[in-house]
């Protein structure tokens, strides 16, 4: 049996962030990373080297972290937090953008919207 995604890993985001006026991803990811703000920035770093290298390798790990001056832990928790949000995934060794977040949210938008619709009558 294959687990999803949601089943290996999960994210905590802020819906109503304390910056109302969101215009960047680093406000995005300041949602997601609002217990360590710290490591929105190095999380950032990390989605824009993805992006930039169409995937990065896993084993890029201990150069990212001195480039980024952060912990192996501190990488862990990007990891863990970008892959539960759905932002990336990996394939055969590779970090991936993925779309998931996009996704899940696009879905959020279309359920409430429904809802709302039900009970304005």
């Amino acid at each position: 049996m294959v687990m999803s995604l949601r089943e290996r890993s999960k994210t905590t985001i802020l819906i109503q962030p304390e910056n109302p006026f969101m215009e960047e991803m680093k406000d995005v990811l300041a949602c997601m990373f609002w217990r360590n703000p710290e490591l929105s920035e190095p999380a950032l770093k990390f989605l824009e080297m993805i992006r930039e290298n169409n995937g990065l390798k896993d084993s890029y790990w201990s150069e990212f972290c001195r480039i980024n001056n952060i912990t192996r832990g501190q990488y862990d928790s990007i990891i863990s937090k970008l892959r539960g949000g759905g932002f990336i995934y990996k394939r055969n060794d590779v970090w991936k953008i993925s779309e998931g977040f996009e996704e899940f949210l696009e879905k959020i938008v279309e359920i409430t919207k429904k809802w709302r619709g039900k009970n304005e009558k």
